[in-house]
């Protein structure tokens, strides 16, 4: 099983690029948080894991060996409200699944935004699902 095309490295680099440019700028973190941890404001990356791997149409049909695999990550963006650079932490977010370049060899670019309000806080929780074509080589070693 070949490993997914992207890497947290790159996602990370992209996202301080962008938050780069923003007053203050944001923080971003290699580092998940655990879902009981204490999260300070900025841009989390979770690690890319292949989370499916199916059989392709196409091989059904012509006896092929070959897969569609999904691999997946999350971002998660924690925000106060009224926030004034929210709207484009949010866009840059958005815009990387559009990202052609960024995404090379995937097949499908597709994410979920999930967000919770609290008394003051925003938390935004993105979760990228990318399909990519996988082969089976029996001359593999």
């Amino acid at each position: 099983m070949a490993r997914p095309l992207v890497d947290k490295a790159e996602i990370v680099a992209y996202l301080r690029a962008v938050a780069r440019t923003q007053t203050p700028i944001i923080e971003v973190s290699a580092n998940y948080p655990s879902d009981d941890a204490t999260v300070a404001y900025g841009l989390y990356v979770d690690d890319v894991t292949t989370n499916s791997r199916t059989i392709n149409q196409l091989a059904i049909q012509k006896c092929g060996s070959m897969y569609d695999a999904v691999d997946q990550f999350n971002i998660l963006y924690i925000s106060f409200q009224n926030d004034p650079q929210s709207l484009a932490i949010q866009d840059a977010i958005e815009d990387l699944a559009a990202n052609v370049n960024f995404f090379d060899g995937y097949t499908s670019v597709e994410f979920d935004r999930e967000v919770t309000i609290g008394n003051k806080s925003e938390i935004h929780t993105y979760t990228f699902d990318l399909t990519r074509l996988e082969f089976n080589n029996a001359y593999q070693s």
